[in-house]
């Protein structure tokens, strides 16, 4: 994982066969564990989805999509760069640019609503503001 600036994170994910059909490429399904995993890296320098919970606070996804771009494969190792897109005051969407080099294989997006208690609630300072 190598921090690009105060809200970007790029994570560096390996293809595994678990994540591929018969063709030896990405299943669609399956972009969205690579965001899973990149974001919860974004979230690291941060304190962790752990610190999240202390907070007594968690994450619902709202909203997520996927565009594809190229094919990802069996053995690629993808870089996927996490940065806010917006930050509100109830959720927080995230854009996952995944790359293989310098092509462009998909961008991701996932709008998350931070809930206590099963309702909507502020956003803790940890997920607005750079981690120091």
């Amino acid at each position: 994982m190598t921090t690009v600036d105060d809200l970007a994170v790029i994570s560096r994910l390996p293809v595994r066969p678990r994540h591929c059909d018969p063709q030896a490429m990405v299943h669609a399904s399956r972009y969205y564990e690579y965001f899973e995993d990149a974001f919860l890296d974004w979230l690291a320098p941060r304190g962790g989805y752990e610190r999240l919970l202390r907070e007594g606070a968690d994450l619902v996804v709202k909203v997520s999509g996927c565009e594809h771009h190229a094919p990802a494969r069996l053995g690629d190792v993808l870089a996927v760069e996490s940065a806010p897109a917006r930050i509100g005051s109830t959720s927080l969407t995230m854009t996952f640019t995944m790359r293989r080099g310098q092509e462009l294989v998909a961008v991701g997006t996932v709008t998350y609503v931070c809930v206590r208690d099963g309702r909507p609630s502020p956003l803790p300072a940890m997920l607005v503001t750079p981690p120091g």
